[in-house]
């Protein structure tokens, strides 16, 4: 199975539909994810339709997920996973922008290649530690792969508007904390599509 067939797959599984031109553009992105991957390190996954099972699918899950957010911040994007995916998939959405934030220069250049080659306009990449980011006053903040709960919401809450959403993707075994200023709106266990693993869904709200 080719790769466009991959991701029209797991498109279908999420019933998330897209033109032709937006698939290509998310086949582009992991395609030169897989290139650059193979000379810096930008995620451990090492084959192409584990890329796209694995971390594509995800994205996937959470964008069928954060539904009518308009200002998004992933914290920590390394690859760009969920901020790049979400911006491509936003044909059909009103978002108006999405800020993507990471401390390592070499996974934000990669992010700012495929913003340049697909013409990403509502996609900003900001190379920066998140913690040294004045507030930015978003309504959604996402993490995957950041640190604890904790930690994401200690170094990322202050940059959500009040009532604004934390979506935090983690393991099956993690379990949801009580953090103060924040209240636990949804804890969903789930898997990806032909994936035997489990994967755990939290959103806090900020009050």
């Amino acid at each position: 199975m080719d790769i466009i067939k991959y991701i029209e797959k797991g498109l279908g599984s999420f019933d998330i539909q897209c033109d032709k031109d937006t698939v290509k553009k998310l086949c582009y992105y992991i395609e030169e994810l897989d290139r650059w991957n193979r000379h810096i390190n930008l995620t451990g996954i090492k084959d192409i339709h584990s890329i796209v099972e694995i971390l594509l699918y995800d994205a996937f899950f959470l964008f069928k997920n954060i539904k009518d957010r308009k200002t998004i911040l992933d914290m920590g994007s390394g690859n760009g996973i969920l901020s790049i995916t979400i911006s491509i998939l936003n044909k059909s959405r009103d978002f108006t922008n999405i800020f993507s934030v990471d401390k390592r220069i070499k996974k934000i250049q990669f992010q700012r290649h495929i913003k340049r080659m697909l013409h990403l306009s509502n996609l900003t990449t900001i190379h920066k530690r998140i913690e040294m980011l004045e507030p930015m006053g978003v309504d959604t903040l996402l993490a995957k792969g950041f640190g604890t709960t904790e930690d994401i919401l200690r170094y990322g809450g202050n940059h959500l508007t009040k009532e604004g959403l934390a979506f935090i993707l983690k393991g099956s075994n993690e379990i949801p904390h009580v953090i103060e200023g924040f209240c636990l709106k949804k804890d969903e266990c789930y898997a990806l599509p032909d994936g035997n693993r489990m994967y755990r869904l939290f959103v806090y709200q900020k009050s």
